[in-house]
């Protein structure tokens, strides 16, 4: 299995309205994505200068689904609307041997 986990920091000036239809649209992707098989996303709750605002972390059965999920149009969709709202976005995948 993958993991792959996303960290959104939002740009100062975006509204509480606009950051949460960004976890609306994240969470809408696992029933348009069938290869998503596991989603979770959330708010910090630490509030450290080092935090991020917030995380997805999402499973994948193989690195190709992973792939197919990044060029899948609804993901692109959601990914456009990242990159008008967030300052900064970072992410890792790793396989998950449970």
């Amino acid at each position: 299995m993958i993991r792959h986990i996303v960290f959104f920091k939002f740009k100062p000036e975006i509204a509480e309205e606009q950051k949460n239809k960004l976890v609306e649209d994240l969470k809408t992707l696992k029933k348009k994505i069938p290869l998503i098989q596991r989603l979770e996303v959330g708010f910090d709750i630490g509030k450290k200068p080092n935090s991020y605002d917030m995380a997805l972390n999402t499973d994948f059965n193989t690195r190709e689904d992973v792939e197919k999920y990044s060029i899948h149009p609804d993901h692109v969709t959601v990914v456009v609307f990242i990159k008008q709202i967030c300052e900064d976005v970072c992410k890792i995948d790793y396989e998950v041997n449970d």
